[in-house]
């Protein structure tokens, strides 16, 4: 039979099969100059699979091969060693079945153990009374008056925050919410609110890895003294790192946390609950955040600039750059489109506003350096892959370029 009916016999690649000849366990005659596979093809091929079926490396199958083709099983010597190898492997595989066993029943004792359902969450941590002196208004820079505070465990629960330029925010359940909040997230190229699901779901593992990749560049890039605090913000729409580094800074560091979503911040908040982090949670619009200008030390942008732009059309620097020190750092992950440019028109699906052409780090680099920051250093992290999707708008043959990038002001300590 030709070798497409052969391969089609046993379910395999045609190329599997020229791989099997190639290395001598198949032997097939030649007919017209094609390949020509008898009876004993079959039986070969029939062993083959079954050898591989025991665990039988390419080498071992060889040797098999060899010492009965050789010998014709007529000698007892190689009977003797055959019978030898087909045992060793039988206590080979043996000795893996007890550690599967082994394995399984643990693996089963542990999932009897797994918490079934989340703990019970105690008393929400809110406002830290610590934060209060730096309750601005985002207009005038003049403390915020605050109206029908509850207090809980040393943290705001519940406020009407007020400047009489007409600025109006509130406090509920430890919430700071401020003008342009909403429910839901307005950054729709995804499907889940939850940072943590959609990566899982909606990432590849090898485009996962490309962020975790970034993620440790930022984190070996913060300058922290255990002996001088610092204000840390981060967000809009992703905060993964806080998520995965947060344990490993400055337990004294107060933490700014924002995002437009209601729903993401208190997904959030359930997250890092019971760690004893300081931490502000404000939901709103980046212009209308109720901050001191000049606080923060460090701003970890988390693709927050890059999803900023593909929702608001702008980095939102110019929201941003006003609330960090005079002295203070940016570090951030950016994504390239420059190979990528079907992929990227696919965002005007869901943001019509949405311009491509001012996705660009050149750009970014323009706003951070209008707002005051210079040194601007970027890494190649990594490329997508061409041929598989690693994110919801990829178009396959394109390639998303995974940058990091630091920036800094004034005099701090080089990271």
């Amino acid at each position: 039979m030709r070798i497409g009916e052969f391969a089609k016999r046993f379910g395999l690649n045609v190329s599997t099969v020229r791989y099997y000849i190639s290395n001598g366990l198949l032997v097939p005659g030649k007919k017209a100059r094609q390949y020509d596979f008898n009876s004993n093809c079959v039986e070969d091929m029939k062993k083959i699979l079954k050898y591989k079926s025991y665990h039988f490396s390419l080498e071992e199958i060889q040797l098999l091969f060899f010492l009965e083709k050789t010998s014709r099983f007529r000698d007892d010597v190689v009977l003797k060693l055959c019978s030898e190898i087909l045992e060793n492997k039988r206590k080979e595989l043996v000795k893996k079945r007890d550690e599967l066993n082994r394995n399984i029943s643990s693996l089963k004792n542990e999932i009897d153990a797994f918490p079934k359902t989340a703990p019970e969450k105690g008393s929400p941590a809110g406002v830290p009374f610590s934060f209060i002196p730096y309750l601005y208004c985002p207009r005038c820079q003049v403390p915020l008056k605050l109206d029908s505070a509850s207090i809980s465990e040393g943290f705001l629960q519940k406020g009407k925050l007020w400047c009489e330029c007409g600025y109006q925010a509130s406090i509920e359940n430890g919430i700071i919410l401020c003008g342009g909040y909403s429910e839901d997230t307005p950054f729709r190229a995804f499907e889940n609110i939850d940072s943590v699901l959609a990566m899982t779901v909606q990432f590849s593992p090898a485009y996962r890895l490309l962020i975790e990749q970034a993620s440790l560049y930022m984190y070996n890039k913060i300058y922290e003294s255990p002996e001088d605090p610092m204000f840390v913000m981060t967000g809009p729409f992703t905060l993964n790192f806080i998520l995965s580094y947060i344990e490993k800074l400055n337990r004294k560091n107060t933490y700014i946390i924002t995002d437009p979503s209601k729903k993401r911040i208190e997904k959030l908040r359930s997250y890092l609950s019971g760690g004893g982090y300081n931490i502000v949670y404000l939901t709103g619009s980046p212009e209308a955040l109720p901050v001191k200008n000049g606080i923060v030390d460090i701003f970890i942008d988390d693709f927050c600039t890059v999803n900023s732009m593909f929702t608001f059309n702008t980095f939102e620097v110019e929201n941003i750059a006003p609330l960090m020190k005079k002295a203070s750092k940016v570090s951030g992950i950016f994504g390239s489109y420059a190979k990528a440019p079907k992929s990227i028109e696919k965002f005007k699906a869901v943001h019509p506003e949405f311009d491509p052409g001012k996705m660009t780090l050149s750009g970014l680099e323009y706003s951070w350096e209008q707002g005051g920051f210079g040194n601007f250093e970027k890494k190649h992290i990594g490329l997508t892959s061409r041929t598989s999707p690693d994110y919801p708008q990829d178009v396959i043959g394109e390639q998303v370029e995974v940058l990091v990038y630091t920036a800094s002001k004034g005099n701090r300590k080089k990271l």
